[in-house]
């Protein structure tokens, strides 16, 4: 199972693909605007790019980019046209694949990408981890506790399922996404605890609707943040 980012700035193909790739047990999140994505990517959460080429323009092509750069390694997943791939030869592109979307292709591109992903194991200083470990979030008065549901060096997601929030809440975390300052304590060990501080990087809900997801996006971290990180992962495992 991978996390999968699927950036369609139209959401023409987005929703198909999706359905596709959650059919074959991936989550997925989508990101309509690069501002949007690159926020999302931002959080080292994520294992692989989708992106809609179908239409070449500036803001698609600078997706592609920022995750070339921030996240060497990272497979990025097009969906294009053989007409267009002159204009993509800027990208690192693992795998391709074409209109009419078929769940086959979309398969098939994406076995390609799992295979370059487990070859780049080592891509991240510290892996993303999926784990139950506890968490105090806090953001411009909103605060409450949780389970961080997946970890990386750049980021965390937060399992809001099960916390009571309210409307208004929730609309304040989303009123600051890409712009809020977030501060997490997370135990390293009992008696032992870690702050960062972040940026809200999204808030989503989850596969079930039922619940949210908020993404936080770290700020650089010092060398004894870092390893305090690395020791909670590797608890996590």
């Amino acid at each position: 199972m991978a996390n999968i980012l699927i950036t369609d700035l139209y959401e023409e193909s987005a929703y198909l693909m999706r359905s596709i790739l959650r059919g074959v047990g991936h989550a997925v999140s989508i990101a309509i605007t690069r501002e949007d994505a690159e926020s999302k990517l931002a959080t080292g959460l994520f294992d692989t790019l989708v992106v809609d080429y179908c239409t070449v323009v500036a803001d698609n092509l600078a997706v592609g980019r920022f995750a070339n750069e921030m996240l060497p390694g990272l497979p990025v997943v097009a969906l294009t046209r053989p007409e267009l791939e002159s204009k993509l030869v800027s990208l690192a592109i693992t795998s391709r694949f074409g209109r009419p979307i078929r769940g086959q292709r979309v398969k098939d591109a994406m076995a390609i990408a799992m295979h370059a992903l487990q070859k780049q194991a080592a891509r991240r200083a510290v892996p993303r981890l999926h784990a139950a470990l506890p968490v105090e979030l806090e953001c411009d008065g909103v605060k409450f506790s949780s389970a961080t549901i997946d970890l990386s060096a750049r980021g965390m997601a937060v399992d809001a399922t099960e916390v009571k929030l309210t409307p208004v809440e929730f609309e304040a975390l989303e009123s600051h996404v890409r712009g809020g300052i977030v501060r997490a304590k997370l135990t390293v060990e009992p008696g032992r605890i870690i702050e960062l501080a972040g940026r809200v990087a999204f808030v989503e809900r989850h596969r079930s609707l039922s619940g949210r997801t908020v993404g936080v996006c770290f700020d650089k971290m010092d060398e004894q943040t870092e390893i305090a990180l690395g020791i909670l992962t590797r608890q996590a495992a």
